[in-house]
């Protein structure tokens, strides 16, 4: 079955034919209503919304909650570990040197803390979002 619909984009008029394929027995009718109407006030329409905020908190094991991850902000290749585990560290301090998109990038601490634990090695690869080193 094949229908005309009058279509007015960018203040342009286009005659368009359309075609419904497949045979009606086979797929189930499907009603679909699409309303335009470009002076709808949306802010209006999200003042009504109202949206339900539940929070809910998740157990945490002892001695994690005060655990900060170290994550790589791009993928590349870790050419230097610039300090230890069990080393103190402050906001701003050099952490690592990475390699990404053929020059090397330096990875600053976002936390002062101790370094727990380091989780990349020299000359490995890392991916964007990897969990790089554990501060607490």
């Amino acid at each position: 079955m094949v229908r005309k619909f009058r279509v007015v984009v960018n203040g342009k008029e286009y005659i368009v034919e359309v075609e419904e394929i497949g045979s009606p027995e086979l797929t189930k009718p499907q009603q679909v209503q699409t309303v335009v109407s470009p002076k709808v006030d949306r802010t209006e329409a999200r003042r009504e919304q109202q949206v339900e905020v539940k929070t809910v908190e998740v157990p945490s094991e002892k001695g994690k909650e005060d655990e900060k991850l170290v994550k790589a902000p791009m993928a590349g290749v870790v050419l230097k570990i610039l300090v230890s585990e069990g080393q103190k560290v402050k906001v701003g301090d050099k952490l690592l040197i990475f390699e990404a998109m053929k020059m090397e990038n330096e990875l600053y601490s976002e936390y002062a803390g101790e370094v727990k634990e380091i989780l990349v090695k020299e000359g490995e690869n890392i991916e964007t979002g990897q969990i790089l080193m554990k501060i607490s």
